[in-house]
């Protein structure tokens, strides 16, 4: 399927080169020359948030569609046109970060924010070396693919992450997963991807015993000397019995990775995350990874403080001064009330797309709660040792 590129700018003709089947509408006529060299490309002179055009180009056979104009206003008529024609997969830039809720309202997968992410690149640039930088959260991301579903799911957030942090990607998958399809929206994104292709006998054994997969897998990768910061897996969906029994292939494998662990459920870049703080030992890393992935997706972060105020004071202050660092506008909630009840209820507001929570927690998360949250929240969820 083809790939229709709206906006024939510098990004826009480095992104065509490296995608087969692209077609670049460009409204510049002085670009037609300079575009036409590019070998496999079909250029064509229009305003590319015109419907006429984009039918006569050809709206059922596109695979992707994305705007990259500077201007929001066409990216947004743009999208909402191939919306409408139902095309799979839509990839928008997005100059204005105000414009961000439209573009999601709107049902668009990867919304792209350049002058953030620009923004705090060049700031953690300039920094001095002596000054607390701002790092990036993970440096090699894993998804297991256990089915067609993880790719436009895991892999998709993943993809997203890996995108703004500059990360190395590595999937672990069996041979009937189409890899095509994932080497290409890593491709579109600037993503490094290293796929690792498991034997179908071993694949079967794993799908047909779930809830022992997270360990086999990891001992995979590992024979691989490959040892990933952060796992990031598909939501799983959990009956009755599951839940009560505590039978979740997502928990086991929290329990066994010993490293960061994203449960999927956002698959966009991130808005506005919320940070769960307690006494735990895990608070720093709470602290650590909310900040780097909200200054990197341009979030506002949230802060859910279950402590009383000097347990866990220099943390937040710490926090609050990373935060005006990396350019990350920080809220603090210190909890008053029935801290098992205000987590679940701030979790399942909807307001969030990722909240970050300690893994085995000896503050006031406890078990219980950490499970019920994984379980039940609405949004993506990032455990933490």
């Amino acid at each position: 399927m083809k790939t229709i590129i709206i906006g024939g700018g510098r990004a826009g003709k480095e992104l065509a080169t490296q995608l087969p089947d692209a077609v670049i509408i460009e409204i510049n006529p002085a670009k037609k020359a300079q575009l036409e060299c590019l070998d496999g490309v079909k250029v064509v002179i229009g305003d590319g948030s015109d419907e006429e055009l984009l039918k006569q180009v050809g709206l059922d056979d596109v695979g992707t569609f994305i705007a990259l104009t500077s201007d929001d206003d066409v990216n947004y008529r743009a999208a909402a046109i191939a919306k409408r024609y139902g095309v799979p997969r839509i990839i928008v830039r997005v100059e204005d970060p105000e414009d961000q809720e439209r573009f999601a309202e709107l049902g668009v997968e990867y919304i792209m924010l350049p002058s953030k992410l620009v923004a705090n690149l060049v700031a953690n640039l300039i920094r001095s070396p002596e000054e607390e930088g701002v790092d990036v959260p993970f440096n090699k991301i894993l998804v297991p693919i256990l089915n067609e579903k993880a790719v436009g799911k895991a892999f998709k957030e993943a993809l997203l992450i890996a995108s703004a942090a500059k990360a190395e990607l590595t999937v672990i998958t069996s041979p009937d997963i189409d890899r095509r399809a994932m080497e290409m929206l890593a491709a579109e994104l600037g993503v490094r991807l290293r796929v690792l292709i498991e034997e179908e006998h071993l694949m079967q054994i794993l799908k047909r015993h779930l809830r022992y997969h997270g360990c086999v897998i990891l001992e995979r990768v590992k024979e691989h000397h490959y040892h990933p910061d952060c796992i990031i897996i598909d939501q799983e969906e959990l009956g009755f019995m599951d839940r009560l029994l505590g039978r979740s292939v997502v928990l086991k494998l929290i329990r066994c990775a010993s490293r960061p662990v994203l449960v999927a459920r956002t698959f966009r870049y991130y808005e506005r995350i919320l940070a769960i703080i307690d006494s735990s030992e895990s608070v720093d890393s709470v602290c650590r990874y909310s900040l780097l992935l909200a200054h990197l997706s341009g979030a506002e972060l949230d802060l859910l403080i279950l402590s009383e105020q000097g347990v866990v004071i220099d943390e937040v202050e710490w926090l609050k001064r990373q935060g005006a660092k990396a350019n990350v506008r920080i809220k603090e909630n210190w909890v008053e009330g029935n801290p098992m009840i205000e987590v679940v209820k701030a979790v399942k507001c909807g307001k969030y797309q990722l909240a970050v929570i300690p893994w085995r927690g000896t503050g006031v998360i406890r078990g219980d709660l950490i499970k019920r949250i994984i379980n039940d929240a609405p949004c993506s969820v990032l455990t933490v040792v």
